[in-house]
């Protein structure tokens, strides 16, 4: 991460904004270590595009930097290990931030391509999350209200422990930042080596169906 931002030429005082794919998960990440200026464009690459805001076909070119990470913030990330740990503490609550295919072990990858190393399914006592319909028509998150209906399953105003994980850590940390930064849930980390890591582990616990 010190030679990404490095190279980047992000600095301590870096105003970083994020937008594409999975742009959520690299919010994280600089919150993970704690740079201070991190942030989401929102709205889709296309509407901003249409609304005849500025692009450029130009490559950027970053005067590299030298930035001393800090040390990682423990409360943002779980580890396989407080994953584990989770599936019988009826504190936690571990949410899956799948697909109806992927979380009853249909599919492995959301694309349904195959890991022969793998099994699919879901981790015991995890609960199925949607966050579909978390975009308005420009690709921006919608309303608090509307976002608090996505979630009605969770109690929002409480702070027992909740863990995110999808299949690579995109999803979860989208979720992670609604339920943060977006609705003020305290208390939730994401499990950033989801499922193509507790997937492929020999001896992790898996459920289907």
């Amino acid at each position: 991460m010190a030679r990404l931002f490095a190279r980047s030429g992000i600095g301590p005082d870096t105003t970083v904004v994020f937008y594409g794919y999975g742009p959520a998960m690299g919010f994280w990440l600089m919150k993970l270590y704690r740079h201070a200026d991190a942030r989401i464009l929102n709205c889709s690459r296309d509407s901003w595009r249409s609304a005849g805001r500025p692009v450029s076909g130009a490559a950027a070119d970053p005067v590299p930097s030298a930035y001393r990470l800090g040390e990682q913030d423990a409360r943002l990330r779980a580890g396989h290990k407080t994953v584990r740990a989770a599936i019988a503490d009826p504190d936690t609550m571990l949410l899956d931030i799948r697909t109806p295919e992927e979380y009853p072990g249909e599919r492995f990858w959301p694309s349904g391509g195959t890991e022969p190393t793998g099994r699919a399914g879901h981790v015991p006592a995890a609960v199925r999350q949607p966050i579909d319909g978390i975009y308005d028509d420009h690709g921006a998150f919608r309303a608090t209200a509307d976002l608090r209906g996505v979630f009605s399953g969770l109690d929002l105003d409480g702070d027992a422990p909740l863990i995110t994980y999808c299949t690579i850590g995109g999803r979860a940390s989208t979720a992670w930042f609604i339920l943060t930064h977006l609705l003020g849930r305290r208390n939730v980390r994401v499990y950033d080596g989801s499922w193509a890591e507790w997937g492929r582990m020999a001896d992790t616990p898996v459920t289907t169906a």
